[in-house]
């Protein structure tokens, strides 16, 4: 019996070292893309015959900028892995999203994908982990444009308003949604409509959104296409903490 349970122990911690690669790969892709597209371009203005020193320093920033998100993601995610916990401060809810889609809707021009955002300015603050948040936001929004590859209308939605206690996000695409099958399972771990895809990316995003007391789901989009909302309560302004009211149910 102590060695079957050693057995499975260790069959338990490899398979979590599997799930901790997997996470980690998929969540580091975005800003590892960002980073050797910056620096790529940086090259390209150094190689012309009068390079723009302005514009080559920008995508240095940038550079340097989405090297330390990586350094960040790793921390935060061993951090939440690890102990369950997330470093939360009152954050804009506006100002958190804009910063998310500026990286998100990197390259959205040239796939044809007509960006619509509606964002309330008057949005109450939000306890979170801000890096998690974007994290979720950035796979909404990559996954939304993937799924619009093929189709004939192209329009991403985003979308953040006040409900009753929380505030609610919501990622709306035209793309070509996601068949009965994979819709019941869609969240679970290694599920994934992409060819190329490990399944991941959802998963991680609604373990973050639980762990902030707050609830990730998909609905069809009437016109085609999928509709995710996202809620996180508000912070209570008395108390300086998020309120405890259940979240809306989709």
């Amino acid at each position: 019996m102590h060695e079957l349970q050693d057995g499975l122990l260790q069959v338990s911690r490899v398979r979590l070292m599997g799930q901790m690669a997997a996470a980690l790969a998929h969540e580091l892709n975005q800003p590892l893309t960002a980073t050797s597209n910056y620096a790529r371009a940086a090259l390209r203005l150094l190689g012309t015959p009068h390079p723009d020193l302005k514009r080559i320093g920008e995508a240095m920033e940038r550079v340097v900028e989405q090297t330390l998100r990586s350094g960040d993601i790793i921390r935060r995610l061993r951090t939440f892995v690890a102990r369950g916990e997330t470093t939360r401060r009152p954050e804009s809810m506006p100002k958190l999203i804009e910063e998310a889609i500026a990286l998100a809707l990197v390259g959205a021009k040239e796939r044809g994908v007509k960006v619509l955002i509606n964002l309330d300015p008057e949005l109450p603050a939000v306890a979170v982990d801000r890096v998690q948040i974007q994290q979720v936001l950035l796979n909404l929004i990559r996954n939304a444009m993937d799924a619009m590859e093929d189709a004939s209308v192209r329009q991403l939605t985003i979308a953040a308003s006040a409900e009753t206690r929380h505030v609610m996000v919501t990622v709306r695409d035209t793309g070509t949604g996601v068949i009965p099958e994979i819709e019941a399972k869609l969240f679970q771990p290694f599920v994934t409509t992409k060819s190329d895809g490990m399944g991941i990316g959802l998963s991680v995003c609604r373990t973050i959104i639980e762990g902030h007391n707050g609830r990730l789901w998909m609905e069809s989009n009437p016109g085609g296409g999928s509709v995710f909302h996202f809620t996180l309560p508000m912070v209570d302004p008395d108390q300086g903490t998020p309120s405890k009211a259940s979240v809306r149910r989709g």
